[in-house]
């Protein structure tokens, strides 16, 4: 991953209000401390003080994000498109896009809580890729490997409805709860019959079989989305219109 522009932002919410990302673009070499005494400030303004005083240290690095979690109850991990996962300590990461939720002690917080409260790190690099690897990947390697052709592009209709059928997964920033759409209510969104719906589902199902999908999975479950993210057939977020920061952080 080159340089090119970086962001860390706070994102909180909670029942009844949703506050405005907070936070700035970074160079590589910067650090930023984020909790409630923080450079980054979460569980202030959402107030939460199950959130530690210094919950996370984060590292813009040449090749991604060097991310330390401090945060005494916990993170999850939710990179865009993937399935979310719990982490500890100190991590490398490569991603377009990675929502780091802090956990607040809630007893049913957890990958798809309800818990009212959530409190977000985004870390968005307009300039890295996925990999097949995942988040963690490591940094390139010069050794070269021989890979079978990678099917077809979606077509519109099959990304349209991918994209519609799983779109609580692929917002951003991210919301919680968040499931996949029910074919026959997709199909009434797309004024197609459910059949219709299904037929493309197949289609791009069949695709994530081809690039490496452990098993067959229903057309709502997301782990056949995860292979194709993995594998670039679906764009990231674009730049965002909250890329805004604070006098007091510049």
């Amino acid at each position: 991953m080159s340089a090119g522009e970086r962001w860390m932002l706070a994102y909180e919410y909670e029942p009844g209000r949703s506050c405005v990302p907070v936070g700035l673009s970074v160079e590589v070499g910067r650090t930023l401390v984020v909790g409630r005494e923080g450079e980054l400030r979460l569980g202030v303004e959402v107030l939460n003080r199950g959130i530690s005083r210094k919950a996370i240290e984060v590292t813009a690095a040449e090749d991604g994000w060097d991310i330390n979690v401090l945060n005494l109850n916990g993170a999850m991990l939710h990179p865009w498109g993937q399935a979310p996962q719990r982490i500890t300590g100190r991590q490398f990461l490569r991603w377009p896009r990675l929502a780091i939720r802090l956990l607040g002690g809630a007893k049913r917080q957890g990958p798809d809580t309800s818990d009212p409260a959530h409190h977000w790190l985004l870390l968005e690099a307009d300039t890295a890729t996925v990999t097949t690897q995942g988040p963690r990947a490591q940094p390139p390697t010069t050794t070269w490997t021989v890979s079978p052709e990678p099917p077809l592009p979606l077509s519109g209709p099959q990304e349209e409805a991918v994209r519609l059928v799983f779109n609580e997964l692929l917002q951003w920033p991210p919301r919680l709860p968040a499931q996949p759409m029910q074919l026959d209510a997709a199909a009434r969104r797309l004024g197609i019959g459910e059949s219709a719906v299904r037929e493309r589902l197949r289609h791009v199902h069949e695709r994530a079989v081809r690039l490496g999908l452990h098993r067959r999975v229903g057309l709502t479950n997301p782990d056949y989305l995860y292979v194709l993210v993995q594998a670039g057939y679906l764009a990231p977020p674009a730049f965002a219109a909250y890329r805004r920061p604070p006098a007091w952080l510049r």
